[in-house]
């Protein structure tokens, strides 16, 4: 795939020879002539041909399109991820909660007291008709089921008579899921997501036991669990971690598709020199992207949650200018009642920003602008898209939130290119 670009114009040559715009303010998806690739490719055309088709594209550059929406994340937290679990069963080889899923503290068991406020606290405020949401996590929630029974049924009790959505959310390695847990997921209507690396011989390798023997059998057993309560519940995904510990996108997504998941959702586990796994990993997906096409179309591509985000953007012209809603509409809260902007940034003091019902509204304060604006990315044509990148990353890569980790930039840019590529087919092709 080539691209050429004059401004917000990004022309994208597609593998069969195909010429697409894309507008990055306007979020519009076009086809182009070979007189306007030639006009972006040429610095200088000259040829009456190349200088109409350059004419054409400085005018699409000018346009300003009112029907396009900026998502602007209000600092109104919506969404608490609740580490019910600092301790897991598993060790994964590239674990980010401190290799262990304690994050440096481990806790199987919760104050639950302290929970208990600070769930009745950001429920207060949410006002009657308005949406609400709660992760369980870990390390591995499911080592304590008892805290999620009793966290939700209190919850459930805050928003009674306010007609307010409150969903509830899993994040859990499946190995643990009895039939009676699973029921109580149905129960809550929960919508559970099941870490899983894809077939056996990949994910006995990145997420063993403790003891060192493969888990994928103890997954398995407690997928066929949900699966057998599927009807009753929220939606039941998979997610996939690759990096330089595995870049085996199609694979992971075949043996995935075959097993009965609503949705997938692929992530990059970003490390240090991770350049060549990270090329790797788009070169990987973009081959999943083009065989799910060829599968099922665009219902079938946008199981995968990456493209199913973007086309959303795309069909609602909506620009999105944050990456995530960390320390805006999310916090994370750790089982002694801490608060963190994301679930990633738990057991750092630095980053706490909040401790039992009292928050730190200064510290808060550092996470309120747009990302896209604060990281720097106005000039990329990606940035309404992508939404600034994730802090994480960064931090992990250039040791600061807010300092752009060029190869994240790069990853991102070439998925968004493959998914303008299939929603134009979507679109403008059927």
């Amino acid at each position: 795939m080539k691209s050429a670009r004059f401004n917000d114009i990004l022309a994208i040559r597609t593998e069969g020879g195909k010429v697409l715009g894309f507008h990055a303010r306007n979020l519009d998806v076009a086809h182009l002539d070979e007189a306007a690739w030639n006009a972006l490719v040429d610095s200088a055309p000259s040829s009456p041909d190349a200088l109409e088709a350059r004419a054409e594209i400085e005018e699409w550059n000018r346009t300003q399109d009112p029907a396009v929406q900026d998502r602007d994340v209000a600092a109104h937290v919506r969404h608490l991820l609740v580490n019910v679990a600092q301790v897991c069963n598993l060790k994964c080889t590239y674990c980010a909660a401190g290799g262990d899923g304690s994050f440096g503290d481990p806790m199987k068991h919760v104050e639950l007291e302290t929970l208990y406020e600070q769930i009745r606290m950001f429920l207060h405020d949410v006002p009657r008709g308005g949406h609400f949401s709660i992760t369980f996590f870990g390390g591995e929630p499911l080592v304590n089921p008892e805290a999620i029974r009793l966290l939700a049924r209190y919850a459930k009790l805050q928003v009674a008579g306010r007609e307010i959505d409150l969903r509830f959310k899993v994040i859990t390695n499946g190995t643990l899921v009895t039939p009676e847990i699973a029921e109580m997921l149905a129960n809550l209507r929960c919508h559970v997501t099941v870490s899983i690396d894809g077939p056996p011989e990949i994910n006995d390798r990145t997420r063993p036991t403790r003891g060192g023997r493969g888990s994928t059998l103890l997954t398995m057993r407690g997928l066929q669990n949900l699966l057998n309560v599927k009807d009753r519940l929220g939606s039941l995904q998979a997610a996939s971690i690759f990096g330089s510990h595995n870049t085996a996108v199609l694979a992971t997504y075949r043996y995935l598709r075959s097993v009965g998941f609503d949705f997938v959702k692929f992530d990059f586990a970003a490390e240090a020199n991770d350049e060549e796994a990270s090329q790797r990993y788009v070169e990987e997906l973009s081959e999943t992207a083009d065989e799910a096409f060829r599968n099922g179309g665009e219902a079938e591509l946008r199981r995968i949650n990456l493209f199913d985000g973007w086309f959303g953007a795309l069909d609602e012209k909506v620009r999105l200018n944050n990456h995530c809603g960390a320390g805006k509409t999310h916090l994370t809260i750790d089982g002694k009642g801490r608060m963190s902007a994301c679930q990633w940034f738990v057991g750092k003091a630095e980053d706490e920003v909040g401790r039992g019902t009292q928050v730190d509204h200064e510290k808060l304060g550092r996470y309120a602008g747009r990302l896209n604006e604060m990281h720097g990315c106005q000039s990329c044509w990606a940035r309404h898209l992508c939404g600034g990148g994730c802090m994480f990353v960064n931090e992990v890569k250039t040791g600061s939130k807010h300092k752009k980790d060029a190869e994240f930039c790069n990853r991102t840019r070439n998925i968004i290119a493959k998914a303008i590529e299939h929603y134009a087919e979507a679109r403008y092709e059927s």
